[in-house]
């Protein structure tokens, strides 16, 4: 198991993008349904720095399209959201200000 994440749309909202993450052996394990996926990669999530680093590209939906991170889970809204290509480098912070907490 390991952490993955996806960016998914529902079809009535194909606009919408949504943050799905767990720990999977693959990718579309974190998808369920009729659902544009919208990429996906791998994460750090730090509980002390409350910090998420999001970085690399899914084999089965490729690298994530960061304009579609809309909506992200409430247990996550105290943290910071951060982006890098690859693993090891330092990220770049998302911003979050338009996003939902669900």
């Amino acid at each position: 198991m390991f952490p993955k994440f996806v960016l998914i749309s529902d079809p009535r909202t194909p606009l919408t993008g949504t943050f799905v993450y767990g720990m999977v052996g693959q990718h579309k394990e974190l998808v369920e349904g009729y659902v544009k996926v919208h990429g996906g990669g791998w994460y750090d999530k730090d509980d002390i720095a409350k910090t998420i680093t999001l970085y690399g590209g899914s084999g089965d939906y490729g690298e994530p399209r960061l304009a579609f991170l809309n909506r992200i889970p409430k247990a996550l809204k105290d943290y910071r959201f951060f982006y890098t290509p690859i693993h090891g480098l330092p990220g770049n912070e998302l911003p979050l200000d338009d996003v939902e907490w669900f």
